[in-house]
């Protein structure tokens, strides 16, 4: 019965994890290029480093960090250079395994650890031979979450441009001003001009060339407005109530007859009939 008993014991001990179970692991083979190693990070892990005699080792980091500290067990044997993100070992001679630590800083300050056992081999160091050219660490859960993120940020562009797709639409085929009226030089007289509310568009004859466009204040004063050209057509940024028209000596006068200084009201508390202002305490 005892011996029963002892053989259950040892057998669960020998089984279950413990806390100074060894953890040392060796980083998975890229599939084309055993060189290239990849690892996820775990700050309880040992990650094996293979070195050759006659090559390198690059070991990256994530982007989001930067190497802070570095100490070796042995810097006669090795050599180490970090670079940012990235750290370069170089095995100098063959000697016992020893350890490498590093710790990096992320970009919210925070510090994060890293152990290494290191080994050096002397031979082969093509691939298909157990040598190490480069070691990437990877974050399954940081780069889950920025997955997530860009995701998101892909829908609320998505969003803002169906959003802006709506205005638009209704400033080009929503409702329109054509009560304009013209007083002065017939040379420079458009073909047509109305309002959207938001905007105000003149058209002009193929042959004609397109005149400088102001908008009067309530006070006479004349100023430029931003606008944009498409081809005989000059869509100028802003309603008024009066617009000159001007080519050297020639002055024409457009008067808006059916001004409203805050544009059309679709009653939808924004400018668009299709898109409604909600009161979040209305809900």
């Amino acid at each position: 019965m005892t011996k029963k008993i002892l053989f259950l014991f040892l057998s669960i001990l020998v089984l279950s994890p413990t806390p100074w179970s060894n953890a040392s692991v060796f980083p998975t083979r890229a599939p084309h290029d055993s060189r290239i190693r990849f690892i996820n990070y775990d700050a309880y892990n040992v990650t094996k480093i293979i070195g050759s005699i006659r090559s390198s080792v690059q070991i990256e980091f994530s982007p989001n960090e930067e190497i802070a500290h570095v100490a070796i067990g042995n810097s006669v044997a090795w050599e180490v250079a970090p670079a940012g993100n990235i750290l370069f070992l170089k095995a100098r001679e063959v000697q016992p395994i020893t350890n490498l630590q590093v710790v990096t800083t992320k970009l919210d300050g925070s510090k994060r650890s890293y152990q290494f056992e290191l080994i050096i081999k002397d031979g082969e160091i093509s691939s298909g031979h157990e040598t190490y050219f480069l070691v990437k660490f990877h974050y399954p859960q940081e780069e889950a979450e920025q997955r997530r993120l860009a995701a998101l940020l892909r829908q609320e562009k998505k969003q803002a441009r169906q959003i802006d797709n709506v205005f638009n639409a209704y400033e080009t085929y929503g409702p329109r001003n054509w009560a304009y009226t013209a007083q002065g030089s017939s040379n420079l007289e458009p073909s047509s001009v109305y309002d959207n509310g938001k905007t105000t568009t003149f058209t002009f004859p193929d042959n004609q060339e397109i005149p400088a466009i102001y908008i009067v204040s309530s006070d006479g004063t004349e100023s430029l407005v931003p606008k944009t050209t498409r081809g005989n057509m000059v869509i100028v940024h802003a309603i008024s109530a009066r617009f000159t028209l001007r080519q050297g000596r020639n002055v024409l006068c457009i008067f808006n007859e059916a001004y409203q200084p805050k544009g059309i009201n679709p009653d939808t508390g924004t400018t668009s009939p299709s898109v409604e202002r909600k009161i979040a305490s209305d809900l």
